[in-house]
């Protein structure tokens, strides 16, 4: 079976990561994006469980499930996508469909041990967040108990089993997808689903979420508050449990505050000001507290610590975490930053120093690092497909340049001047628009929806089928084609940073 692996040191897949890696690879290889989600489907246990760990190792292991710790759950929205790259196969929707609801049945029976309505993570790898000090300070590490496993809860270890932000996003993720499924099979369970994933949601805001700080918390064992400002609130907005204005707010307050996450290259896994920031031995903000962490960090600190560096991981997650809430504008300025930090390192391994953008002494070739490449380089300046759904991005660039897919039988390519984008499919030209836009449209290349991608209010102009459209289109702004106008159908607030 081939498959797409994690890569550099990392020699496997593993649930966190790849079958998200394999979606994002599939404009380039489909069978293997397929493998990549069927692998995991076809080796989940019988009560739900799924792996978080697929290795092979010739001639010894041969192929390893890891059904031990959980090493959380990136599968959900890429297995979906999936379906529509592979033609809408309706067999492979079913088997989704009791994939997913045998797995959050299977997170509901046995990670909400104390029934208070919220999942748990029970250890550090739980999340894959490995050294984070909000887990080393409490005595949580790698080499006692990081691989906490099997379905009785941690009793007496540092404050476990945690009150999981990220876990109730998987469980609405799951909810979410099956309220979709269930509408593509016509099963009659949509509306329950959606309930279920409400019922989610409510508990989310009302029991993590702090209204205040505009920001979700974990809860220990005792379901007192960790004070951490941790990007896993990012991997909340991935699974889309956010409402929109949590979204609006979290940005605004926390990921564009330069004091925070919006850093020199963006965004380290705690925030710069945070109590527990760790860098390195010297660059940190424990205090005291430094001699503790440093006897229970892992060997591989320099190269995989989730308190203070910016994770390849977190960057290729953060594209389509900003985009399902329209902040457009915003990735436009987190995917320059990201773009410039690698171009000038011209390494593309795991980790990043957030304020010099030097790269961390590990392997070369770490997959969430270039994909995330590929795929911000795609959304300034190519093409994407969503559902069905061509986008044409086009951002601001004193650079001529073209952009290629082949995709659904069909080709797709942007050629981009500074003044002028021209939109071609199959070779038949489609539209042109003014850079600083993107432009969703159908299978056969008919606009319908237009983005606004820049930091800046500017004027814009489309031409198609002998028509020329003219607007001001503001930053995360949607204008829709309505007659012979654009009219703007929505704005979301844009927070500079």
């Amino acid at each position: 079976r081939k498959v797409l692996q994690e890569g550099a040191k990392y020699h496997g897949v593993w649930l966190e990561t790849q079958p998200m890696g394999g979606e994002m690879y599939a404009k380039r290889n489909m069978e293997v994006a397929l493998n990549n989600i069927l692998i995991f489907m076809e080796c989940q246990r019988r009560d739900g469980r799924m792996p978080g760990m697929i290795t092979y190792n010739a001639p010894w292991n041969g192929l390893a499930v890891h059904m031990d710790w959980m090493q959380g759950d990136f599968f959900t929205i890429p297995a979906l996508r999936m379906f529509y790259h592979i033609g809408r196969d309706m067999g492979y929707l079913r088997l989704l469909y009791q994939s997913l609801k045998d797995f959050d049945n299977y997170l509901w029976k046995y990670r909400d041990s104390d029934g208070d309505g919220c999942l748990e993570s029970w250890c550090m790898w739980d999340t894959g967040d490995d050294n984070n000090t909000r887990y080393l300070i409490n005595r949580v590490h790698a080499r006692d108990n990081g691989a906490w496993n099997g379905e009785t809860p941690p009793t007496g270890i540092g404050g476990l089993p945690l009150e999981s932000a990220e876990y109730m996003a998987y469980s609405y993720a799951h909810r979410d997808a099956l309220a979709h499924i269930s509408a593509l099979l016509n099963n009659g369970e949509e509306d329950l689903w959606r309930r279920k994933a409400e019922d989610v949601r409510r508990r989310f805001r009302e029991y993590l979420w702090d209204e205040k700080r505009k920001f979700a918390f974990d809860r220990d064992g005792e379901n007192k508050k960790i004070d951490s400002i941790s990007l896993a609130n990012i991997k909340c907005m991935y699974q889309g449990i956010f409402t929109q204005d949590m979204a609006d707010d979290f940005i605004r307050e926390h990921l564009m505050n330069p004091e925070e996450f919006w850093t020199p290259t963006p965004l380290p896994n705690l925030a710069v000001n945070d109590p527990l920031f760790y860098l390195d031995a010297e660059h940190h903000n424990l205090g005291e507290r430094m001699e503790l962490v440093r006897q229970y960090l892992a060997g591989d600190a320099m190269d995989n610590s989730w308190s203070g560096p910016v994770q390849g991981l977190n960057m290729q997650r953060s594209l389509h975490a900003l985009l399902r809430y329209g902040h457009h504008a915003e990735a436009t300025m987190v995917g320059c930053r990201w773009l410039k930090t690698l171009m000038r390192c011209d390494r593309f391994v795991q980790q990043y120093n957030p304020f010099t953008g030097s790269p961390a002494p590990g392997d070369e070739g770490y997959g969430p690092t270039l994909l995330s490449a590929l795929e911000y380089i795609a959304y300034l300046h190519g093409v994407n497909i969503e559902e069905e759904h061509p986008i044409w991005s086009a951002a601001q660039s004193p650079h001529a340049h073209e952009y290629a897919l082949q995709m659904y039988g069909a080709n797709f390519r942007l050629r981009c001047t500074p003044q002028e984008a021209l939109a071609e499919r199959n070779g038949i030209a489609c539209f042109r628009f003014t850079p600083g836009v993107r432009i969703r449209t159908d299978g056969s290349g008919v606009p319908e929806a237009i983005f606004g991608m820049s930091s800046q209010a500017m004027p814009f102009r489309l031409t198609y089928q002998g028509q020329t459209f003219s607007a001001t289109i503001h930053p995360n702004e949607e204008l829709h084609i309505s007659g012979n106008e654009l009219v703007s159908v929505r704005r979301v607030p844009f927070s500079m940073g």
